[in-house]
């Protein structure tokens, strides 16, 4: 899988412009990445930069981005699990639910539930701990994780937000999350 196609399918699928994801397109895209050792990483790459590029201004984008994130972790293994669990990525996802992004309250509960699943998987990964740190440190923060239902009643965001509610206080930032500066 060459970088430049995979970000340009990445771009294709999370576009918000669609009414729907394009299942056929996150299963070509899921197929290539297991075709060489460097697919999850080239990917990966191009998820953080649609999820960082589209942080408070694409809600819709952000939320098929976490579809293609779930899909490729159920059909790619554990070199994407690794990616996944992988501090950088970790610290961009959390980016996006910081109240300056007005996040909606389905991307918040979205996010935080794939959060609570990729621990209670238990993956053995490289990076395990720096999830399972994120995670504590969500939890100390007073942060209330979704369950299974909760997230999947919830209906997409609508294409754009002025306001929403927040899970966290304005002091919560991914760096007091993280421990970085």
């Amino acid at each position: 899988m060459q970088s430049i196609s995979s970000r340009i399918s990445i771009e294709r699928v999370t576009d918000s412009g669609k009414l729907a994801i394009d299942w056929t397109l996150v299963l070509e895209i899921c197929d290539a990445l297991s075709e060489t050792d460097e697919g999850p990483k080239e990917a990966i790459r191009a998820i953080r930069k649609r999820l960082t590029s589209s942080a408070g201004k694409d809600h819709v984008s952000i939320w098929y981005t976490l579809i293609l994130i779930e899909s490729c972790l159920k059909n790619c293994g554990r070199r994407f699990q690794a990616q996944v669990a992988n501090r950088d990525f970790l610290h961009d996802l959390i980016k996006v639910l910081l109240p300056k992004h007005s996040p909606p309250i389905q991307l918040q509960s979205k996010i935080l539930f794939l959060i609570k699943s990729w621990v209670d998987a238990a993956w053995d990964v490289p990076g395990r701990r720096d999830l399972e740190k994120v995670y504590t440190a969500l939890r100390r923060k007073g942060v209330q994780f979704p369950s299974s239902a909760e997230c999947q009643s919830l209906p997409p965001p609508p294409p754009t937000m002025t306001a929403s509610l927040s899970l966290f206080s304005p002091i919560v930032t991914s760096s007091c999350i993280l421990g970085v500066s």
